[in-house]
């Protein structure tokens, strides 16, 4: 698995991210450090929990061997995750979801129930990125760096614009996961078949 599909991995995925932290930002009266700081280590960290937990079981199944056909049947499974979570941001992009705008404080509770629901995404994601065997290295280096960016850039962008750019967000990850599903067809798929 090379460097530049692992950094389309977690920027698909990461989309995801920046547009839930764009609803908060819309929210917000003013962005404080603090907070800012508070979100940036709360999301990395849960995301990160989420996403090597889901690597390390997929790996450890694929290095022992449990599928028949263990690389093609991993291949397969890892390029329906990557298509199956690109078909959920374009439902998210197309869904009109209601949001109350109002503006409030920072709230960590209801913040991290938002955070752990994008998680079980992130897990299948990381579920996926072990079946293929992707470098956890790159992964990991390249997860901490983006889920940083993305918050700060979703709040930022809400704080600003509001929450309308998150529709082009969910887009954008939805075809960065698909290519990443069709380079699991082509390099893990066609050639075992």
């Amino acid at each position: 698995m090379n460097l530049l599909i692992c950094i389309v991995i977690i920027l698909g995925i990461s989309l995801d991210v920046f547009a839930t932290m764009e609803v908060e930002g819309a929210m917000v009266p003013e962005i404080k450090k603090g907070p800012l700081a508070i979100a940036c280590a709360i999301t990395t960290g849960l995301s990160l929990v989420f996403f090597f937990g889901g690597y390390i079981v997929c790996y450890e199944i694929n290095e022992h061997n449990i599928f028949s056909y263990e690389k093609l049947t991993a291949s397969i499974i890892a390029a329906a995750v990557f298509a199956l979570l690109g078909v959920r941001l374009v439902v998210k992009a197309l869904r009109k979801e209601f949001v109350h705008e109002s503006r409030r404080e920072f709230g960590i509770k209801n913040y991290i129930k938002l955070i752990v629901v994008t998680s079980f995404y992130i897990l299948a994601a990381g579920c996926a990125c072990g079946f293929i065997e992707a470098n956890p290295y790159v992964l990991l280096v390249t997860m901490v760096i983006c889920f940083i960016l993305v918050v700060v850039a979703g709040i930022m962008t809400g704080y600003h614009y509001g929450f309308e750019k998150k529709t082009i967000a969910y887009a954008f990850g939805a075809v960065l996961l698909w290519l990443v599903g069709i380079y699991v067809i082509l390099t893990g798929i066609l050639p075992l078949i």
